[in-house]
C-alpha cells in the first residue's frame, strides 16, 4: 500500500446520538485487478458484513478496454473471515458453517490490457485494507479516509480520460431534466454534502440471514426474498433518487453483478461531472471535509490524495479554501427549496430520518452546512444555519424552511450566481477539467406574494434539538435583520421566479438588511423563504420485506449519514 508521510465522519445528520461503530479491516486478496483476483471474496474482520447497515462493507471494480473504449462495472463480493462456500456445504449446514455462508462469486471477462480499479465504501466509521494492497490507498500516513479507500483508480481515471481526448469514449451529458434544470452530477454544488465523492453503489444479497451473494440477476431471481445490502451512499443518492425525480437519466454500463445488468457506479459519475461541469462552478473535495483532516487539522496532502482517487484536479490552498466551498454550497439550499414541490413527493431515502426527500435533503444540506464534523459554514461565513427544522416525538423530521434570502446574499458575497434553471451543453468540456461560471451575481430567488402577516421563523439552529413546533407570528414590514427571515405562510403550489437585476446584499454580523429600490425594467419583489409542510408519506417498517419477482433495481439507502450520522434500516429488494 502506497502512504504518503507527513507533512503532515461522515455526515452526523443533525446531532443524532453517534452510533458505535467497528474498525473494519478488509483484506484484499492476491492480484486483485486480475479475474481471479475480482472473483475471490474479499474478507472482512474486526466487522460483521451480515450487520451491513453498520458495519458493512462495498467493493465497486471499473474494467477498461483501451482497445475498444468499453467500460464494464463489476462488484466483488465482501464475506466474513470464516464463512463457507455454498459449494463446499451444499445444504448449508450450520455446524459446519457457524460464520455463516457465501455463493462462489462469478468470474469476470477481463480483455487483454485492462485497465482495473477498485473503489470502497464502508458503513462503518473507519476501513483499513490489508492483503495484497500494492495499487492501493485508504490514508495518509497514519490518518485514514474513513469509510473509503481505493486501488489502481489514478491509472484508471488517466487511461480512460487519454480514450476521451482521442474521441474513442463518448461520456454522454447529463441533460435537461424537469422544468429545464440541468441534471445533476455528483460534482454539483446543488446536490453535494459536507464529504462528497465518497462511498459506491454496490448492493449484495443476504440470503435466509446466513448467506452472502452477488446481487446478479440470476441470484436476484432465484432468491425472491433475499434481502438488499446497501452502501449508504451520496451516489446512490444521485442515481436512485434525486435523478429520477427531475425525470433525469443516471449514467450506467454494463454490469454482470447487478441486478439490471447495468449500473452507474462513482468513477463514473466523477467521470461524467468532470466533462459536463455544471454551471455554478465544479464542487471538488474542499480543506475542510472532513475525510481529509488529519487529527481535525487541515491537510492539502490528503486532499490531493484523496482527489486522485476520484479523478479531480491537484489542489492548492486557494481552490480547495472551505471558505470558498461554503459560498459555492449556498447552490444546494436553493435548489432544494426551489424543488420542493417535486422532492416532497418522492419517498424518503431514510424514512426514520425524514418524511419525504424533501425533508432529507434539507435535513442533509442543515448538517452539512453546520458545525463539525459538517463543513463549518456557519462559523466560515459568520451567519447562523439557514434551515430551520420541524421534528416529530420520535425525531423524524416532518417539514423545513430554508432561507433562500442568506443563501442568495451567500452567493452574492461570493461572486457566484445561484444555478437552478440552466441547461447543460451536448458536448464534453474541451479539456478535462474546463471550469465555468455564471457571469455577474446577485440573482435572487424571490416569491411573487405581499402579503403582511408574515410567520417568521428564526434561523438560529445549529445543534440540539428543537421542539416540535418553533415558530412565532410577528408582522413585519419593510427590512429585517439578518438572522430573521420575512416568511409568508404559502401553499405547496406556490410558485417562485428568477429576478436577475436584484442588487446583492452583503451579510455582515448583526448588520440590517437593506434592499435597494430595483431596476428601472423590473418589478418590486420581496425576497422571502418558503415554509414547507412537508406530506408524510406511508414508508415500510423496520423489518418489513418486499417480495422480488424479477432483477429490477432495487431502492438503495443513501447514507446521509454517514459515520454514525444516520440510524440505518435494513432495505429489502424494490422489485
Amino acid at each position: 500500500m502506497h502512504f504518503l508521510g507527513p507533512p503532515f465522519l461522515l455526515f452526523t445528520l443533525l446531532v443524532f446520538p453517534l452510533l458505535v461503530r467497528s474498525q473494519c479491516m478488509l483484506r484484499v486478496p492476491n492480484n486483485p485487478l486480475t479475474a481471479a483476483g475480482l472473483a475471490t471474496p474479499f474478507e472482512l474482520s474486526g466487522c460483521n458484513q451480515l450487520d451491513f447497515a453498520n458495519q458493512g462493507v462495498f467493493v465497486e471494480a471499473n474494467i477498461f478496454d483501451p482497445a475498444t473504449g468499453n467500460i464494464q462495472i463489476y462488484n466483488p463480493l465482501v464475506i466474513n473471515a470464516g464463512m463457507t462456500s455454498t459449494e463446499n456445504n451444499t445444504k448449508r449446514s450450520t455446524s459446519s458453517g457457524e460464520a455463516g455462508f457465501f455463493f462462489p462469486p462469478i468470474t469476470p471477462t477481463l480483455p487483454n490490457g485492462a485497465v482495473v480499479a477498485l473503489w470502497f465504501g464502508s458503513n462503518a466509521n473507519t476501513l483499513t485494507l490489508t492483503g495484497d494492497t500494492n495499487t492501493c490507498v485508504d490514508r495518509l500516513g497514519n490518518s485514514v479516509f474513513g469509510q473509503v479507500a481505493y486501488c489502481n483508480a489514478p491509472a484508471w481515471f488517466t487511461a480512460v480520460n487519454g480514450a476521451v481526448a482521442s474521441g474513442f469514449v463518448k461520456v454522454p451529458a447529463p441533460g435537461t431534466g424537469l422544468n429545464g434544470q440541468a441534471c445533476p452530477t455528483t460534482r454539483d454544488f446543488r446536490i453535494v454534502d459536507q464529504d462528497q465523492s465518497d462511498n459506491v453503489v454496490t448492493t449484495y444479497l443476504l440470503i435466509n440471514n446466513n448467506t452472502l451473494a452477488q446481487h446478479t440477476p440470476e441470484n436476484a431471481q432465484a432468491n425472491p426474498d433475499a434481502e438488499v445490502l446497501s452502501n449508504a451512499s451520496d451516489n446512490s443518492l444521485l442515481n436512485e433518487f434525486i435523478q429520477p425525480a427531475l425525470n433525469c437519466t443516471p449514467y450506467q454500463n454494463p454490469c454482470a453483478t447487478c441486478p439490471t445488468s447495468q449500473s452507474p457506479a462513482l468513477s463514473t459519475n466523477e467521470l461524467q461531472g468532470e466533462y459536463y461541469p455544471p454551471a455554478g462552478g465544479p464542487a471538488l473535495v474542499p480543506l475542510n471535509d472532513p475525510m481529509v483532516l488529519v487529527n481535525g487539522t487541515e491537510s492539502l496532502d490528503k486532499v490531493n490524495l484523496y482527489r486522485l482517487g476520484v479523478g479531480q484536479p491537484t489542489a492548492d490552498q486557494n481552490n480547495a479554501s472551505g471558505t470558498t466551498y461554503c459560498h459555492q454550497f449556498a447552490q444546494s439550499g436553493i435548489f432544494i427549496a426551489s424543488n420542493e414541490q417535486t422532492f416532497a413527493q418522492v419517498t424518503s431515502p431514510a424514512a426514520d430520518q425524514a418524511t419525504n426527500l424533501f425533508t432529507f435533503l434539507a435535513m442533509r444540506f442543515s448538517a452539512s452546512f453546520g458545525p463539525p464534523p459538517g463543513l463549518g459554514c456557519i462559523t466560515l461565513l459568520n451567519v447562523n444555519n439557514p434551515v430551520n427544522l420541524t421534528m416529530d416525538g420520535n425525531g423524524v423530521v416532518t417539514a423545513a424552511v430554508i432561507n433562500t434570502s442568506v443563501l442568495q446574499q451567500i452567493l452574492g458575497s461570493g461572486s457566484v450566481s445561484s444555478v437552478t434553471t440552466t441547461t447543460t451543453s451536448s458536448q464534453p468540456a474541451t479539456s478535462a477539467h474546463t471550469t465555468s461560471t455564471l457571469q455577474g451575481s446577485g440573482v435572487r430567488l424571490v416569491m411573487t406574494t405581499s402579503a403582511k402577516a408574515t410567520t417568521i421563523i428564526p434561523s438560529h439552529f445549529s445543534g440540539g434539538s428543537l421542539p416540535p413546533s418553533h415558530t412565532c407570528t410577528h408582522t413585519k414590514h419593510g427590512n429585517y435583520p439578518t438572522d430573521m427571515a420575512a416568511n409568508p405562510t404559502i401553499t405547496p403550489s406556490a410558485t417562485s421566479s428568477i429576478m436577475s437585476d436584484a442588487a446583492t446584499t452583503i451579510i455582515t454580523p448583526n448588520a440590517t438588511c437593506a434592499t435597494p429600490s430595483p431596476g428601472a425594467n423590473s418589478t418590486q419583489l420581496q425576497t422571502v423563504t418558503v415554509t414547507v409542510t412537508a406530506t408524510v408519506c406511508p414508508t415500510e417498517s423496520a423489518g418489513q420485506r418486499r417480495r422480488s419477482s424479477g432483477p429490477s433495481t432495487p431502492q438503495l439507502l443513501p447514507r446521509s449519514l454517514k459515520r454514525g450520522k444516520m440510524r440505518k434500516k435494513k432495505f429489502s429488494l424494490g422489485m
